[in-house]
């Protein structure tokens, strides 16, 4: 091949790759507005679509008793398998109470301390560790993160991976046909099923995606996800968001 070929034919190959990861943003885009819908219509109103508001004050009173060993007295858990629950989303939180209450997730230590509290404590604690500063973890290694970083934001696997942000990035700004953003389609009440990731324990994250692959933690959107993840990939991604604030 001529050498004063060669640049244009790497140049065409880039924007036929550029236009190839458009198309399939767009399909994953349609299909986890439809799926997110099936999923809130079918366990959101029961956990996450009520949300009735909490009492931080009293929430901080039941975290003390009930929250305070494992997650920290602000929710900045010093054990990197425990969760941090400051400044995540309170519906949530309550949510995941909720369901933890209800059977639908299992822990063997939650499911207890879930079964103790009523849905007025369960909104207060909620309350409370939402009101939370959180405070993101020192990033261990920046070459994987920076793997990880394009994983979140631009997807994996030819595709087959859907970028994170799509659902996780409260700031991000990808916009539907006719300037609908995609928390306009699916609602403010669907998007509080959705965590908020950053600044979350990197095992923690790994651990749940192994779940979500394995089908431990059940989902409709994150199992067939999280099967698309290497190991690699899995610990890139939450090396990234582990320190991100």
């Amino acid at each position: 091949m001529p050498e004063i070929v060669r640049p244009i034919r790497t140049h065409c190959l880039r924007k036929i790759g550029m236009q190839r990861a458009r198309v399939w943003r767009w399909f994953w885009l349609m299909i986890l507005t439809v799926t997110l819908s099936a999923a809130f219509l079918i366990a959101g109103p029961a956990h996450f679509q009520d949300y009735p508001g909490g009492n931080p004050e009293r929430g901080r009173f039941i975290a003390s008793g009930k929250c305070v060993a494992c997650h920290g007295a602000d929710g900045n858990s010093a054990n990197p398998l425990f969760p941090k629950l400051a400044g995540q989303k309170a519906a949530y939180l309550y949510g995941q109470l909720r369901a933890f209450k209800a059977g639908g997730r299992v822990s063997p230590i939650m499911s207890g301390i879930a079964a103790t509290l009523t849905d007025t404590e369960m909104a207060d604690a909620a309350s409370f560790f939402a009101r939370q500063a959180l405070r993101p973890d020192q990033i261990k290694h920046k070459t994987l993160a920076s793997a990880g970083r394009s994983i979140f934001h631009d997807g994996a696997n030819r595709g087959a991976t859907p970028a994170c942000a799509m659902c996780h990035d409260a700031s991000h700004s990808m916009s539907m046909m006719g300037g609908m953003s995609m928390m306009g389609m699916m609602g403010g009440g669907m998007m509080a099923a959705i965590p908020g990731l950053n600044g979350q324990h990197a095992a923690y994250l790994v651990k749940q995606l192994d779940d979500f692959a394995t089908g431990k933690r059940q989902s409709m959107m994150m199992n067939s996800i999280a099967t698309t993840l290497t190991d690699a990939q899995k610990q890139a991604v939450a090396e990234y968001l582990s320190g991100h604030p």
